[in-house]
């Protein structure tokens, strides 16, 4: 029988692949049954993390097992790749059978409108030359508490109804008041002249047709970028219109105007940049731009992680918690900030400033609390050919301690400490490093590591120096 292989960026949550499991089962008739909370194990033989997690407590009809494998895009990437086979996927294999495609956000409208529908919307774009019959699903998955239904804003439904257009099925949301897929050109050009623009000095989105081209105005250069192609929102949002307009039927010229990119940083990039990736992708091209000729996308679409700091963080997040601890707050490298939780329960969403609101409030990578010993650790990640650094920033930790831990959880022991991966040390390769993994998956923990870290870690053979 085979397994579900889920390859992703992020640090895996058990809500998360429950959400994509129900999405699976319902696309694929497939069944799924619970016993007990879902947790996620990491799999470690003889002391060396194998870079696998399985899936305990769900089980799907189909499926022998759900694993886990921690991977990185090579541009643009959704979050989620699900793959239905015996072995795991393989890097750059063509036999390898992708059956599910998901990006995946707790942002809600309220929050940011751009982010929550442009932002990631060219991932869709991007992912097509490399996996052309895989289904693409949006999933919002608003860990706050639900708020009461109001009519979204202009741009979600602009941008929803794109999404729903170009075959993205949307889950957690109700898509069936607001939303709809566009009908024709007309109809999508029409909805957005009929938005409200943004203030004077913006560069508003808009499309005009004409009888050989089509012509979508947005500035893709952030002031402070002399001309580089570095606005996200916009970057998204023009990537979404003009495969929303492929997907009408137009074949006719596509050209971006008022864009403010310059032709020495296209020249400088050869073409290695995410929107003219794109721009090759939908052929489009930027007004006043020579574009780049037979721009070649990278060769893979995703590799298996070698190279983030995430890869040791986060397999001490997901083991600690997996035997009791709870994680207080997360920023692994790469992946989704999470909110801040209190000691009932509620979620904070940290600023980035201290309360004096001049210095920034450093904030490390992962907050575990164990609370039969009433100790929060605060871990930062590094490389380690970065320790150093990991070693100056740990000093920075006084706000985040002082304005919202102590506050929050009262008269607990803190302690700060270094998680690393990379190289094949066979010791601790400094006294403030906690954690160790190693290229080779060995794992080597600190010998002074408090009780919480031992307990979490008995019985896995890793090693203590």
């Amino acid at each position: 029988m085979d397994n579900l292989w889920l390859l992703t960026e992020e640090r895996p949550k058990p809500s998360v692949v429950l959400q994509i499991i129900k999405m699976y089962c319902k696309d694929f008739s497939d069944s799924f049954s619970t016993h007990g909370n879902i947790k996620i194990k990491p799999v470690i033989k003889n002391g060396f993390f194998q870079f696998i997690y399985v899936v305990e407590n769900l089980l799907v009809g189909n499926a022998q097992n759900i694993y886990i494998k921690t991977v990185s895009g090579n541009s643009s990437f959704l979050d989620f790749l699900l793959f239905k086979q015996y072995n795991a996927p393989t890097e750059g294999s063509d036999d390898d059978n992708l059956i599910m495609a998901i990006e995946e956000t707790k942002t809600s409208d309220d929050e940011s409108r751009n982010t929550g529908v442009y932002q990631r919307g060219s991932k869709f774009v991007y992912i097509t030359p490399y996996y052309k019959n895989v289904r693409l699903y949006m999933l919002y998955n608003e860990e706050l508490e639900a708020r009461e239904e109001k009519r979204p804003s202009d741009t979600s439904i602009f941008g929803t109804n794109i999404l729903l257009t170009l075959g993205v099925t949307v889950v957690g949301k109700d898509t069936s008041r607001w939303f709809k897929p566009f009908n024709n050109l007309d109809e999508l050009i029409m909805f957005k002249a009929g938005m409200r623009m943004p203030p004077a000095g913006n560069v508003p989105i808009t499309i005009q047709k004409f009888d050989n081209h089509i012509e979508i105005s947005g500035r893709l250069a952030k002031p402070a970028c002399a001309g580089n192609i570095g606005h996200d929102p916009n970057i998204g949002a023009l990537s979404m219109i003009s495969a929303c307009i492929r997907k009408l039927g137009w074949t006719k010229d596509i050209v971006i105007t008022m864009h403010g990119v310059t032709q020495q940083y296209v020249n400088r990039t050869h073409g290695k940049n995410k929107f003219l990736y794109i721009c090759s992708i939908l052929d489009m091209r930027l007004d006043g731009i020579i574009m780049p000729l037979n721009t070649a996308m990278p060769e893979l679409y995703w590799h298996y992680e070698k190279r983030s700091e995430k890869m040791a963080d986060i397999l001490l997040h997901l083991q600690t918690v997996y035997n009791g601890m709870y994680c207080v707050y997360e920023n692994h490298a790469g992946c989704e900030r999470g909110y801040f939780r209190t000691k009932s329960g509620d979620l904070i969403t940290l600023p980035k400033k201290d309360k004096t609101g001049i210095n920034n409030l450093y904030i490390p990578d992962v907050i575990l609390f164990d609370e039969l010993t009433d100790v929060i650790i605060l871990i930062e990640g590094k490389m380690l050919s970065t320790l150093k650094q990991g070693i100056k920033d740990i000093k920075n930790y006084d706000s985040i301690e002082q304005e919202y831990i102590y506050p929050l959880y009262g008269d607990v022991k803190i302690m700060r400490w270094i998680s690393i991966f990379g190289g094949n040390r066979t010791r601790i390769p400094h006294d403030k490093v906690l954690f160790y993994l190693a290229d080779n998956g060995r794992i080597i923990i600190n010998s002074e590591a408090p009780q919480c870290i031992r307990r979490a870690f008995a019985d896995t053979d890793v090693l203590y120096d």
